[in-house]
């Protein structure tokens, strides 16, 4: 994953210690029900086209900038699917960096473009059933991603997880 300029003059500062970013992902669902997903270069997991939200930038423009930028076609968001959160979303990079996520998954539709994985970023992008999930290598938070954004189309609703938080008793 490409680290943008705004997070490296941040690591500058503090390091590989923990850091909140907002991401967005992103569905394209086939006639046949199919979304498209992505597998990293070098990697064997699968996960979904999207990435950081730029600062000043709004999340469903994000969501169509990483969706080009990643496959070379243009999207029309059309929906939000869930917000995502929590200890799920929180990730140690490889070199040691620490991000807890908030992402934003869109459904949206494919308006133009030939879809092709950049190389860059991405090696390989392959059409999947939503009954296919379960057999796909993934990282934990982006399964819960995935399966609750399955989870809240099929549903016609907006997934995210339920407020437990109360303030403290006196």
């Amino acid at each position: 994953m490409a680290r943008s300029g705004y997070v490296a003059r941040i690591r500058e500062k503090i390091d590989r210690d923990l850091l909140m970013l907002h991401a967005v992902s992103i569905f394209v669902f086939d006639a046949a029900g199919r979304f498209l997903i992505a597998q990293p270069r070098g990697a064997d997991t699968w996960i979904t086209i999207g990435g950081g939200v730029e600062p000043d930038e709004a999340p469903a423009d994000a969501a169509v900038r990483e969706f080009w930028e990643e496959t070379g076609a243009i999207v029309r968001p059309t929906r939000v699917l869930g917000v995502f959160g929590g200890p799920e979303m929180r990730i140690t990079y490889s070199n040691g960096d620490l991000v807890a996520y908030t992402s934003t998954a869109f459904e949206a539709e494919l308006v133009s473009g030939d879809l092709a994985a950049d190389g860059e970023e991405l090696q390989a992008l392959r059409w999947t059933a939503p009954a296919e999930v379960a057999l796909l290598p993934m990282m934990d938070g982006m399964r819960y991603v995935v399966e609750s954004a399955l989870a809240a189309r099929n549903a016609g609703e907006t997934q995210f997880r339920q407020a437990t938080w109360a303030p403290p008793a006196k």
